[in-house]
């Protein structure tokens, strides 16, 4: 047996995909929306543009994952069964007498305030010949007449009935209403890397480049959950230019405002977790005990975050080594004056651990700054616990001679 399976022809992933390439090139609108601008998902169409004018730009999402024999999207070509498809959407739309289109009046009067865009990852084919005749006629190189022998021709070179029947919606438009229908289309491909152009957008917003991801982050999460919300209550997906602006701007001023971005890296947990030696210290004074996986993961993973956090922020040029030195410096104090507190006079076997637990306890109620940005307290934490297993400090009192 050869060839593809009819489950790997029809697979979720090729769909999902599919779905996610719309996603995409709806919130890429979103990012560009101008002052009097709607944009909306599958609503007059995969996506659409309203324009304060009163002219609406309608879009087809057209996505593939046949690649050719360097790796790239195919080629849109002549007879591409998403092309004529999309065409003979359109068409049907135009004369579609249940939104009162039955008269040439009325599809040239909606053809004046309507538009048509189809956009693909499929790339730009010098030899196809209906986007080759449509652009000689946009650019007036070509009558419409020509145009539609040009599109006659072709529906003879397909023996695809299916193909063929789209390019008979084509056709059997009215003269007037096709000519305008084709001024009025557009095409838009070769947008393979969609989320790149996202980004671009984001960039376009005086966003600094070491931010753009946590913008895009945080405006794709949201648009994502609130575009969820608003199906299941039974609304349509659309989004003004004040809408938008209102619901998504502060991620954008968070991101021009200076203040560090804390960002939820996803901790690779050691695979000895009780050989830290902040774990030790903490399981020493009675702190947790030794089985309490739990607690050892949840405050590995807050001294991950801080340390992860960091990293990542020196490296993106947000703070300098010196700023972590003062951090350090700053957390050192801290502990030093609880720690000397705690051992100040003659301490009792029996009472050394308890004064332990109560220097970890003062210290995880405390906030640690960097570079004069105050730390949430999870990252505080994270911060003393990393000291701890290094260690630059400790617990009880000869902490120094057990871990050192």
């Amino acid at each position: 047996m050869s060839g593809r399976s009819r489950v790997d022809t029809t697979s979720a992933e090729d769909k999902s995909i599919g779905f996610d390439y719309q996603y995409y090139y709806f919130l890429n609108e979103l990012l560009n929306l101008k002052n009097g601008q709607v944009v909306g998902l599958e609503v007059l169409d995969d996506v659409h543009v309203e324009r304060p004018d009163g002219t609406n730009l309608l879009v087809q999402l057209k996505h593939t994952v046949q690649t050719n024999t360097q790796g790239l999207p195919i080629n849109l070509t002549t007879l591409d069964g998403d092309l004529w498809k999309s065409i003979s959407n359109w068409c049907k739309l135009i004369i579609d007498p249940a939104d009162g289109r039955a008269s040439v009046a009325s599809q040239l009067s909606f053809l004046e305030t309507t538009s048509f865009l189809l956009a693909s990852n499929k790339a730009e084919n010098g030899k196809n010949a209906l986007l080759i005749s449509i652009d000689a006629f946009k650019a007036a190189t070509k009558t419409h007449a020509e145009l539609v022998t040009d599109i006659t021709s072709l529906k003879a070179k397909t023996k695809d009935l299916t193909i063929q029947g789209y390019i008979d919606d084509v056709l059997s438009l009215d003269n007037a209403v096709s000519e305008r229908f084709f001024q009025q289309l557009s095409f838009a491909l070769g947008k393979d890397e969609i989320i790149d152009l996202c980004k671009a957008s984001i960039a376009e917003k005086h966003i600094h480049p070491s931010r753009i991801d946590d913008v895009f982050h945080a405006v794709d999460s949201e648009v994502r959950q609130n575009s969820y919300a608003t199906v299941k209550a039974g609304r349509k997906i659309t989004f003004s230019f004040d809408e938008f602006t209102h619901n998504y701007r502060r991620h954008f001023d968070k991101a021009r405002s200076g203040t560090l971005p804390f960002r939820k890296l996803p901790p690779v947990l050691p695979d000895d977790i009780l050989g830290q030696t902040f774990i030790k210290q903490l399981v020493d004074i009675d702190d947790v005990k030794l089985d309490d996986i739990e607690f050892h993961t949840s405050f590995t993973t807050r001294r991950l975050h801080f340390r992860d956090n960091l990293e990542r922020l020196v490296q993106d040029g947000d703070i300098t080594q010196s700023d972590i030195d003062d951090l350090e410096e700053e957390a050192a104090i801290i502990w030093e004056g609880r720690f000397r507190q705690a051992y100040s006079g003659e301490q009792t076997s029996g009472d050394e651990w308890a004064s332990a637990r109560d220097i970890v306890g003062d210290l995880r109620q405390r906030k640690l700054t960097l570079a004069e940005q105050e730390l949430p307290l999870n990252m505080s934490n994270g911060g003393f616990y990393d000291l701890s297993d290094r260690p630059v400090i400790g617990w009880l009192s000869n902490w120094k001679d057990r871990y050192k």
